[in-house]
Formats: C-alpha cells, sequence, structure tokens
C-alpha cells in the first residue's frame, strides 16, 4: 500500500482524536509508540466515539479492491446491526473508525455449518471481508460475531494504533476455528454456571461463546429456547471493571512483546495473570518475553502453567494458544534430551489435526531416532519434508515418494504400535500406488487404502469429515462414481456438500464450467471414458 497514504492516515486518527480531547471531559487512554512516528508522537483514543458506519474505513488488500456493490452491501448490513445490536457495535467502534480491508480468500465456515461466499475475519482490530458477499443474511450474521469477536478481545485498549501495522497478517495466522456446537448439545444455563470462568482471555472457549452471541442476538427462536443464556451474554456485551484491566494490561503487554519490547511487556503480563489467575494466555506470553531474555528456566515454568490452567479448564487445542504451548514445551523438553516426554506431547499435536507445523514432524523424527524407532522416523522424515514443501497449501493430505519400488518396501516393514496417524500415511501409499496400476492390481491396493482408512477412523485420527473425503476420494479412484458436477448441483445438494468439501480439503476450487478443467472432471467422473486417468483432485 502507498506509504505516503499510511502516514495521512494515521495522522488524520492523530488529529481527530486531539481535537476531540480539547472539546470535551473525556477519559483518555494512551496507546503505545508508531514505529514510523517520531520518538515522542503517541496515538490517543477515547471512549465515546461510536459513529457507525461512517466511521468505517474501507482500505484494499493488495490486489483485491473494493467494488462499490461490496460498499453498499457491506454498510447496508453494518446499519441494520447498528440497530440490532448497539452495545455490541459501540464497543468495536468507541475506539474510532473501524478498519475494513479486502482480503483475499479466506476459508470460512459460518454458523450453518457449510462454506460461504460471505467471508469476514476479525484480525488485529481490522474486519477482513473476502471477494463475493452475496448471500447478504449469512454475510451478516458473520459480520455480528466478529464484531463481538473484535469487542471481547478488548480492541478498545489494544487495537487503536494505525490499521497498517495490522495490514498483513499471515493468512495461517488468520484462520481460526470456531465453534459452538458443544454449547448447543448442553443447556445454556450450565454453560453459564460452569464454562464461564475459564474463558475470560482470548480462548476458543470465549470465541464459541462469541459465536453463541451471534445467534442469541440475530435469532429470536433460538433466543426463546435458551432464556437462560442471559448470564452469559451479560458479561460478553457489558465487560466489568476487572474485565477492562484484564484486557487492558493484557493487550498492551501484547503491544509491547509484538513490538520485540520484552522486558517492558513482562510487567504488562504479570499484572493480567493476577486479574485472572485462571486465564492461561498470560502464561503464554510470559514464556515467550522470558525465552527472549534467555531465562529458559522461567519459560519452562510459565508453560508448564499455562498447560495446566489449559487443561483445567478443558480447553481443547483449536485454541491456538494452548497449541502452540505444547509446541514450545515439547520444544523444551526435546532440547534437555527428555525425547520420550517431548514424542508424547508431539504425538498428540501431530494427532489433532488443528494445524500443520512441520517443525513438529522434525522433531518426531529425532524423537523416534533417538527411542530406536527407525521406521516411525522415517514417516516422520517425509512428512516433514512435504510441509515444508507444500507450506502453503492446506496439506491435509500429503504425499509422499511417487517411487513405486520405494512404496512396496516401505507398506512391507513391520511397524510396532500402529496408530491413526500411521494408517492414514499407509492408506496414502496404497493410493499411489493405485494409481500407477490397473485392473484387479489397482483395485487391490484401494482396497488396502480403504482399509487402512477404516483403522485410521476407528482410532479417532479421522473426524466424520475427514473419513467421508478419504473414502470418496478412494471411490472416485475407483471410478465408481458416475454422476458429473452438473448432476450433482441439480439432484443432490447433500452429496454436492461433500463434493464441495472434498474439492477444498484437496487444495483446489472447483472448476468453473466451460473450462478444461470442468471437461477433465466430467470425463473423469464417467468411469466408460478410458483415456482420462490422471487423477485430478
Amino acid at each position: 500500500m502507498n506509504k505516503a497514504f499510511n502516514i495521512r492516515a494515521r495522522f488524520s486518527i492523530v488529529l481527530i482524536a486531539a481535537l476531540i480531547a480539547i472539546g470535551s471531559n473525556s477519559n483518555f487512554a494512551k496507546a503505545e509508540e508508531t514505529n514510523e512516528g517520531k520518538p515522542d508522537s503517541k496515538f490517543y483514543y477515547c471512549a465515546d466515539r461510536n459513529s457507525f458506519p461512517s466511521g468505517i474505513k474501507y482500505f484494499d488488500y493488495d490486489s483485491h479492491p473494493w467494488k462499490d456493490d461490496d460498499k453498499a452491501i457491506v454498510s447496508k448490513l453494518l446499519d441494520e446491526l447498528k440497530k440490532e445490536a448497539p452495545g455490541v457495535v459501540a464497543l468495536c467502534s468507541e475506539t474510532g473508525p473501524i478498519p475494513l480491508l479486502k482480503s483475499p480468500y479466506i476459508p470460512y465456515k459460518n454458523i450453518l455449518g457449510k462454506t460461504t461466499n460471505a467471508h469476514v475475519l476479525a484480525v488485529d482490530g481490522a474486519l477482513f471481508v473476502a471477494d463475493g458477499a452475496e448471500k447478504q443474511k449469512d454475510l451478516k450474521r458473520i459480520l455480528l460475531h466478529e464484531l463481538v469477536h473484535m469487542a471481547d478481545l478488548g480492541r478498545r485498549n489494544a487495537y487503536s494504533r494505525a490499521w497498517s501495522n495490522y495490514a498483513r497478517p499471515s493468512l495461517q495466522r488468520a484462520r481460526r476455528q470456531v465453534s459452538c456446537q458443544f454449547l448447543l448439545d448442553s443447556k445454556a444455563e450450565d454453560f453459564a454456571e460452569t464454562r464461564w470462568p475459564s474463558t475470560e482471555s482470548c480462548t476458543s472457549l470465549k470465541e464459541s461463546l462469541c459465536e453463541f452471541a451471534s445467534r442469541y442476538v440475530l435469532d429470536s427462536k433460538f433466543k426463546k429456547e435458551h432464556k437462560k443464556a442471559a448470564p452469559i451474554m451479560e458479561p460478553l456485551l457489558n465487560p466489568d471493571l476487572k474485565d477492562h484491566e484484564f484486557a487492558k494490561h493484557f493487550m498492551a503487554g501484547r503491544l509491547y512483546f509484538r513490538n520485540d519490547k520484552a522486558g517492558e511487556a513482562i510487567p504488562e503480563f504479570e499484572h493480567a495473570a493476577k486479574l485472572d489467575d485462571a486465564a492461561p494466555s498470560p502464561h503464554v506470553f510470559l514464556a515467550q518475553c522470558w525465552y527472549e531474555k534467555k531465562d529458559i528456566a522461567k519459560a519452562k515454568t510459565e508453560l508448564q502453567k499455562a498447560n495446566e490452567l489449559f487443561e483445567q479448564a478443558q480447553i481443547t487445542m483449536t485454541e491456538s494458544l494452548h497449541w502452540r504451548t505444547l509446541s514450545m514445551l515439547a520444544n523444551a523438553l526435546t532440547l534437555d534430551e527428555k525425547f520420550s516426554e517431548a514424542k508424547s506431547i508431539l504425538d498428540r499435536l501431530a494427532c489433532s489435526r488443528v494445524q500443520y507445523d512441520a517443525s513438529i514432524f522434525s522433531r518426531l523424527a529425532l524423537c523416534n531416532e533417538k527411542l530406536d524407532n527407525l521406521p516411525q522416523s522415517l514417516l516422520d522424515f517425509y512428512t516433514y519434508e512435504y510441509l515444508i514443501e507444500h507450506s502453503f497449501e492446506p496439506a491435509h493430505y500429503f504425499d509422499f515418494v511417487e517411487d513405486k519400488e520405494f512404496l512396496q518396501n516401505f507398506l512391507s516393514k513391520s511397524f510396532p504400535n500402529p496408530d491413526g496417524r500411521r494408517s492414514h500415511a499407509f492408506s496414502i501409499c496404497w493410493e499411489r500406488l493405485a494409481q500407477a496400476a490397473k485392473g484387479d492390481e489397482r483395485n487391490k491396493f484401494i482396497d488396502s487404502a480403504l482399509s487402512e482408512v477404516n483403522k485410521a477412523s476407528a482410532s479417532g485420527y479421522y473426524s466424520k469429515d475427514e473419513e467421508l473425503v478419504r473414502k470418496r476420494y478412494l471411490s472416485y479412484l475407483r471410478g465408481t462414481r458416475s454422476t458429473d458436477y452438473e448432476t450433482l448441483k441439480e439432484s443432490d445438494k447433500k452429496l454436492l456438500q461433500e463434493f464441495e468439501l472434498l474439492r477444498y480439503l484437496s487444495g483446489k476450487p472447483l472448476p468453473t464450467k466451460n473450462t478444461e478443467d470442468f471437461a477433465a472432471l466430467q470425463r473423469r467422473t464417467r468411469p466408460t471414458d478410458s483415456k482420462e486417468t490422471k487423477w485430478l483432485f
């Protein structure tokens, strides 16, 4: 983005805030220095600005410019949300204009359980809106969910700095997994009594609570069915003084940490930890700060404390901080040459399938080598190599070498203690052999792959969706499916959903009609066509 434009944008924010300061008796809070400003220049913000959506600033993200139609749709929906959820809107916009950035494609599973083209993501105080906001109903619900999430993160205290500081977060960090199903499967009042104390910081439970809140506010039927959910909503939409203090110190620590000021961040995180002794997040950042200051013993102590709090709160590894805590703890144990302890944590991370970090498998390879499990070490090594090469792809189903002789030798070896991850790897190997084979041999390899898929599913390694995708993948490979995309689209919506899931997890978009890819897909899904032998997914 244009640097001069960035400077003018930041200057205008400061000027407006200063003018408001002169003209009113509002309480002002001080945010941290900017990197590009003068040494003593500060940003200020006040707590009474709630213009919306006139307070929205539209910014382009690289080559994804806003269109007038997109702006009109988003502005209209934000106006409606201001009427339906004024408290949430006020919390989000009280620190100034909310940056709206047009982003690249960001996969977002909405609360209806399907992938929608209405993609919005709240990251570091900016709403990222992706291309294709056609489904206004879905977009509206997602917008509210993300606004609640922004307010909940304490944006009023931490994210008032110029939006350009956060304009380019990595997509891997931007992707969040949000689920409220466990709330819907249990009584809302039970959640209010037993879960709320463990959701004071940026955890997956709090994100799930935001998801719950969006439905609670927008869906009158849902609100009627969950009358006793009001205690959950009250602290979220109207945080008390303690929550404000926690957010202020926690987010101030994060700003210091982001600017490589570990010394200044430590007291802020320590203060936040005292304000909420059940919140694991401050301890995670404290560990990283101590690591930066080369105090490994203190860092390890903080990691262990954070892990205990995550476990006590029953926060799953879909929460990125919990995942990172375990990863860092495993790294510390590896450095201490406690390979058995490190391996148990790394196995748990690898089997969680929440995210893929290549270093996990390199460390697993090292641990297995030191523990004399050489076959598993080899498998981990190939996993690591693949993830390094495909770091920008979904990488749900990693490839191995295409050498047929290697695969057959590899599969002939005896592997002790089979588990779901190993069965998954074996299914991939059998699948690769099937692609190069014909006739009965091909079907035999596919049967072996299906057998390994069943083992992986039985061990809990695959979710139901992942098991479905793997079996559908092998079914297409066998050539037993005769329906093409257009037939699916017209006749069987559920089958189409599975088909789209297969395409998404394979890392490729659905082909556009009247293209060569679409024609190839049609040929592949007709088993009578012997010319098409390449696996397209």
